[in-house]
């Protein structure tokens, strides 16, 4: 009967190491435990951080508590003031037979710790408090970063009470963040940046940053706008700057097209090998990557793992995420519901069933100027590109583990898949249709074999349709399969209210 009143009175201490402080004045009967709510919550390395938990010694009245997760590794355990309450008044607490005083009385952990709790008819527990040191850092190998929508705090609030902070998880949630660096000033880009950055330390969620300068520039008009005097940016010379439909700049276009699940009219498609196209985007990105730079640099050691990556590009290609009807430019002036919809055809290389793009970089790049333009030709004006981007922000201290490309990549065999690989980066690629086992993607396995990159990875990334949280759990997986290091989810809203969703990403998230 005693021995199992001792091991009730354990159980209740171990359920009670776990409660909220202001749950924690349970009384226990004078034959339980005499030394209770054990913890190093003033201790600044420690903290309320890792919970003590007891256990039962040899005999009934020997009593073990320890950390079950392991404190940081490197922390100095040598000087250390516990903090506990007795069952009384009455009993004394002593270690080596000098007299402890709660969260006053230093004592050496390096090694267990035995305290003597004793009763004045002479009862004697005996308590051995461990507290265990991390032989080795514990490191975020992988990550789940989430596409935001908003961009707001509160999405970010969203985001962490789901998941919460991210400390010491081996795969870890965080923030999926794109920053189009020719789509506003350079003073609201950074300050966009810079939010994002300073949510990311506040609620510990770390954080991937995609740097476009491909899909959004519109507010760059100086580099694109070569037709109209009467709008801002007016430069006949900028035809060099856009993308052109035949060898010469008399085919320059003026606008083009972008179908995201309802097409979109956009501003011309930048010609990726334009000199003064390319001394923008530079000058654009160098102040971001150097504010992520300082911002990762001023973190404590613990934090370091906040910094993802830096992604470049957006599903690069041409003639895919802004392409160009035939005799395109003649619908600039007409209402967008007078645009065509119709013919555009993925697997139809290189026009994809549309007018071919690609002439100005190829010409600008030195490849070809004349003849029929092919596939091969606009994979290696992407490859340059994609490396040039990468090269850039791996010359700001960036370290290459940190860099992934964001390829485009939708047809078996097709060759721009290979365009991610570079020696500056990790490749990567959307996932859509292959989403529930990315390594199925043949054509873009093949290409990574091709690699000698650290990692790889799911840059853009949706499981779409009714999935059970099995099959999310399991597609997941898959991306984070082959040394792939990052799977990012498209978007917030697309998986903020799914239960299965949540729950797969909560079990994983360990």
């Amino acid at each position: 009967m005693i021995k199992r009143n001792i091991f009730m009175l354990i159980l209740i201490l171990v359920l009670f190491a776990g409660c909220k402080k202001d749950a924690q004045n349970i009384p226990i009967v004078n034959t339980g435990i005499l030394v209770k709510n054990f913890n190093f919550n003033n201790e600044p390395f420690i903290g309320s951080d890792f919970v003590f938990y007891a256990s039962t010694g040899i005999g009934y009245d020997e009593y073990i508590i320890q950390n079950i997760d392991s404190v940081i590794v490197g922390t100095n355990v040598s000087k250390l003031k516990s903090q506990f309450t007795t069952l009384n008044d009455k009993v004394k607490v002593k270690v080596n037979g000098k007299l402890q005083v709660s969260g006053v009385t230093e004592n050496d952990f390096t090694n267990p710790v035995i305290y003597s709790a004793n009763l004045e008819n002479g009862e004697v527990q005996t308590i051995k408090v461990i507290v265990n040191v991390a032989k080795k850092a514990v490191t975020t190998d992988k990550f789940i970063f989430i596409n935001q929508t908003s961009y707001s705090e509160s999405e970010v609030q969203d985001i962490a009470a789901k998941f919460g902070g991210q400390l010491k998880k081996r795969v870890a949630v965080g923030l999926g963040v794109i920053i189009s660096v020719l789509n506003a000033s350079s003073a609201n880009v950074l300050s966009k940046l810079n939010s994002q950055l300073a949510l990311s330390l506040k609620y510990d969620l770390p954080i991937s940053i995609k740097l476009d300068a491909e899909i959004w520039w519109d507010y760059r008009p100086d580099l694109w706008n070569w037709w109209d005097q009467s709008k801002s940016g007016f430069n006949v010379a900028n035809k060099d700057n856009v993308e052109w439909t035949d060898w010469t700049n008399d085919s320059a276009v003026k606008l083009g097209w972008l179908n995201w699940g309802s097409q979109i009219r956009m501003v011309p498609s930048p010609n990726l090998m334009s000199q003064k196209y390319k001394e923008a985007w530079k000058a654009a990105i160098t102040p971001c990557v150097k504010a992520i730079k300082t911002w990762y640099d001023g973190l404590p050691s613990d934090k370091k793992f906040l910094f993802g990556n830096i992604v470049v590009g957006w599903e690069s290609s041409i003639g895919v995420s802004n392409h160009f009807y035939p005799n395109g430019n003649s619908y600039l002036n007409q209402p967008v519901t007078n645009d065509p919809t119709t013919g555009f055809n993925i697997a139809i290389l290189p026009s994809r069933g549309l007018q071919t793009l690609g002439y100005a970089a190829v010409k600008t790049a030195g490849i070809a100027s004349s003849g029929t333009l092919t596939e091969a030709m606009q994979t290696e004006v992407v490859r340059r590109h994609l490396e040039d981007l990468s090269k850039t922000v791996n010359d700001l201290g960036i370290p290459r583990e940190n860099i992934f490309t964001h390829c485009g990549g939708w047809v078996k065999g097709e060759t721009v898949y290979t365009a991610a690989i570079n020696k500056y980066s990790c490749p990567g690629w959307s996932y859509y249709n292959y989403a529930s086992d990315p390594t199925s993607d043949l054509t873009a396995m093949d290409a990574l074999s091709k690699s000698d990159a650290p990692y790889w990875g799911a840059v853009e990334w949706l499981l779409q349709g009714s999935k059970t949280q099995y099959e999310w759990v399991t597609a997941i997986t898959n991306a984070l399969a082959k040394k792939s290091r990052v799977v990012v989810i498209y978007n917030w809203n697309s998986i903020n209210t799914n239960l299965n969703a949540l729950n797969a990403i909560k079990e994983i998230n360990k």
